[in-house]
Order: C-alpha cells, then sequence, then structure tokens
C-alpha cells in the first residue's frame, strides 16, 4: 500500500508541475498576442521620442504607416528618415541633400518582423516584471552581435522604450505622447527627393 501512496504522490507531483508550465505557457502565449495585436494598431499612428547615445541627444516624433516608417529628428537638427521592409532614404533638411540605403539586411529589418510578423515576435524572449513587459532578442549582423529590446507598459499596453546594444554602441529611445488613429496621405511617407532639381 505504501509503494502505491508513494507512486501516487509522485504523479499528483508531476501533474501539478505540468499545470504550472501549462499554465505558464498559455500566459505567456496571450501576452505574446496582446503585444502583437497593440504593435499591429500601431499603423496610422504617431508617437514622440527622445533618443539618447554616448555622445547625443535628439528628439523627434516617429508615425507608424501601413508599411512604412518616418521618422522626423526635431532637435538638434531636422533629419527625417522613411523607412520600408527593403529600402529607406535619410534626408538631411539643412543641408537639403537625401541618400537612399537598404535596410533588409541591418536590425530595421527586425522591427518590421516584429511589427508585422506574429511568428516572429513569439521567438523573442519575453520577460514580465512588474508592470511592464519586455521583449528581446540577440540578433548577429555584419559580424557584430545586437541586442534588441522593447519595453512596453502593461494595462493598457504601450510601447514606452527602445534599447539597441553592441559592443560599439547604445542607442536608447523613449516613447511618449502616442497619437492613434491619425489619417496620413500616401505622399506623407514618399521616397521621392524632396529636394530635386
Amino acid at each position: 500500500m505504501q509503494a502505491k501512496d508513494k507512486f501516487l504522490e509522485k504523479i499528483n507531483f508531476l501533474i501539478l508541475i505540468f499545470s504550472l508550465c501549462l499554465t505558464q505557457s498559455l500566459y505567456a502565449t496571450k501576452i505574446y498576442e496582446e503585444v502583437f495585436n497593440y504593435n499591429d494598431s500601431l499603423k496610422n499612428s504617431s508617437v514622440n521620442f527622445i533618443q539618447t547615445t554616448d555622445q547625443y541627444v535628439q528628439e523627434g516624433e516617429i508615425f507608424f504607416g501601413n508599411k512604412r516608417i518616418k521618422i522626423d529628428y526635431n532637435t538638434p537638427q531636422k533629419i527625417t528618415i522613411i523607412l520600408s521592409e527593403k529600402k529607406g532614404m535619410y534626408i538631411n533638411h539643412q543641408l537639403k541633400e537625401s541618400d537612399f540605403f537598404l535596410t533588409d539586411k541591418t536590425y530595421i529589418k527586425i522591427f518590421f518582423d516584429i511589427f508585422h510578423n506574429k511568428n516572429y515576435i513569439k521567438n523573442m524572449t519575453l520577460e514580465e516584471i512588474g508592470g511592464q513587459i519586455n521583449i528581446s532578442k540577440d540578433i548577429i549582423m555584419d559580424s557584430s552581435m545586437f541586442n534588441i529590446k522593447l519595453t512596453y507598459e502593461n494595462n493598457p499596453i504601450k510601447l514606452r522604450r527602445l534599447e539597441i546594444s553592441s559592443n560599439e554602441e547604445q542607442i536608447q529611445m523613449g516613447f511618449f505622447n502616442h497619437i492613434i488613429e491619425d489619417i496620413f496621405d500616401k505622399k506623407f511617407f514618399s521616397m521621392i527627393d524632396p529636394y530635386l532639381n
């Protein structure tokens, strides 16, 4: 009889452990879903930001379109960056010059995956601490290791911080003043050089 009781006790313990693991997995899946749905809802919205590195502080506004992102730096100088999944455009308004570049092999591509690819975000590390959710991923590009970390406020979910770290630099962006449901004209995200004569 004692052997049977010990066996049942072990089985009950295993069922408890399995139930806890399953509950934790379901809870994490729910958070990933909520974060993805929030990211997806950023289409046609804007947010102000402050970006810092070891060398400078910049301020501006980010506009999220359906398939493009526009970043307007206002301080210390006026610069606009327009990004799509495969290409980008850099505009220095003070010098009235523009430059085009590829984004598909940079960490910019990762952001499009985070905001538009549900399966990609599920492969990121998720950590819930107090009233915030952190999702992060280490990536290797051009022989350099980058850690990308997004911090969200929880209840309701709001994007609050982005950190990009490597051995060479650390960039942090803090987000505030979220405005949802801006309707942008199609030309707003245009990658045509505004200073082309």
